[in-house]
């Protein structure tokens, strides 16, 4: 974009420790075109910022619907710098959506049994790069062999009939100190015909409605007994270095439901937010 005029905006978002992801989402098919938008740690607070962007995003910029960076917040609270850049003549603002993954347990169960039929699951379709058979998919079952060293290498997880405020998030490391590759439901982890292990896994429900889901299943690592999949839990072998050689994953809607309290990330009078203009 030659000789274009900038139109540069800046606000803060203070957050507690946790997990939050950072979306841009899109109501209208007129999105603005040539506007992006940048996050960065600002110095309010004294807590430190980790950030994981999707596939696809560089240098923690989104520049278009879908894209997604996901922020780790540790230590103590902290804050994240906002900056968008739009040309002057572009009218529509960047809709972003900043979700919290949760970490706190559900809510306690009724007192009293519920004589209603169990839930049943949704659709998951696990589509997966597993050496020397190479791409899989499987629909509610298991991706890849428990009990074999043949590596998962790769991995999607297609939610059929999604419901809108709700997704699943999902990362992978191949190694114990690497970075992890963080995506949303859809999308890809991991590589495909490069002899490379999986050696984490971690999985969570996000949105506003991912309190009305649950979360459960199993990943296998070389060796080793299945471990039980739990929301936002990093699993792997007892070294750090297995490799993943199989997952089943389940998302079952909860059968009886109390409307959960409103998140106060969807409600921008309840979030500290500085803002300074250009």
């Amino acid at each position: 974009m030659n000789n274009l005029s900038l139109k540069v905006s800046s606000r803060i978002v203070v957050l507690d420790i946790g997990m939050y992801i950072f979306r841009y989402v899109s109501d209208t098919p007129a999105h603005p075109r040539n506007s992006s938008l940048s996050l960065h740690q600002a110095p309010i607070g004294k807590g430190a910022v980790d950030f994981f962007p999707a596939s696809g995003v560089v240098r923690n910029t989104l520049t278009m619907p879908g894209d997604c960076v996901v922020v780790r917040v540790k230590g103590a609270q902290a804050s994240v710098l906002i900056t968008e850049y739009h040309p002057e003549d572009e009218s529509a603002t960047i809709q972003l959506r900043i979700d919290q993954i949760s970490t706190f347990p559900s809510g306690p169960k009724p007192s009293e049994p519920s004589p209603v039929a169990p839930p049943r699951t949704v659709g998951l379709k696990l589509n997966g790069h597993i050496e020397t058979r190479g791409d899989v998919a499987v629909e509610d079952e298991w991706l890849g062999v428990p009990g074999t060293p043949l590596r998962l290498e790769g991995f999607s997880v297609d939610w059929q009939d999604q419901p809108k405020d709700v997704n699943l998030a999902y990362l992978c490391r191949s190694g114990k100190d690497s970075e992890p590759q963080i995506a949303l439901a859809g999308q890809f982890v991991g590589t495909r015909r490069q002899a490379k292990p999986i050696t984490s896994v971690a999985f969570a429900l996000t949105g506003q409605r991912a309190a009305h889901y649950e979360l459960s299943g199993q990943a296998v690592f070389g060796g080793q007994p299945p471990l039980d999949i739990a929301a936002d839990k990093e699993l792997s072998g007892p070294n750090g270095t297995e490799q993943l050689v199989a997952l089943r994953l389940v998302i079952t809607p909860k059968a009886a439901q109390v409307s959960p309290p409103a998140s106060p990330w969807s409600n921008t009078a309840t979030t500290q937010i500085f803002r300074k203009a250009k």
